[in-house]
């Protein structure tokens, strides 16, 4: 096998088609000729009886598979998170519950579940509110209320402030 062949069988084998992987080795090999197998026939069926009709009903199909799918066109969530840590920055911290929901607003307005976008409806007071109320509890429990609840309260509030567009 020459070194041509290898460059197009690795070609095919790395997903483009024949074509593409023609065209791309004889930009490298302008002699090239591709050695494309032929393939055998198909052999003929084991049984002669004819093969019961199918019907489907189309009305019970569903229209999709379902599956989540993120956009990604814009630079708008990269801006969103270095202007959120500019504010975590200025703020020395304090601001990181506004920074975190200017993030998750924009990350969500970027989702779609089956073809269904998202909202996130959370405020900057409303989850600052949270980590004082779990920073408070921990520090009374000393820790104990942190390691059960407390790093679960963030996200929950997150969850819970999702909603279909």
């Amino acid at each position: 096998m020459t070194s041509a062949q290898q460059y197009y069988d690795g070609l095919v084998q790395q997903g483009h088609d024949a074509a593409m992987a023609l065209s791309y080795t004889q930009q490298h090999y302008p002699d090239f000729t591709a050695e494309i197998p032929v393939p055998e026939p198909t052999p003929q069926p084991m049984t002669v009886a004819p093969a019961a009709p199918v019907v489907a009903d189309v009305t019970t199909v569903a229209p999709s598979v379902g599956g989540w799918a993120i956009q990604t066109a814009d630079f708008g969530l990269f801006f969103t998170k270095i202007l959120a840590a500019l504010l975590t920055m200025i703020t020395l911290g304090f601001g990181y519950p506004w920074a975190k929901t200017m993030v998750f607003s924009k990350w969500a307005s970027n989702v779609r579940i089956d073809g269904r976008a998202i909202r996130y409806t959370g405020t900057g007071p409303g989850l600052f509110g949270v980590w004082v109320k779990v920073f408070l509890l921990s520090i009374v429990t000393l820790g104990i209320y942190y390691l059960f609840w407390g790093r679960k309260a963030v996200p929950k509030y997150v969850d819970s402030h999702l909603e279909w567009a």
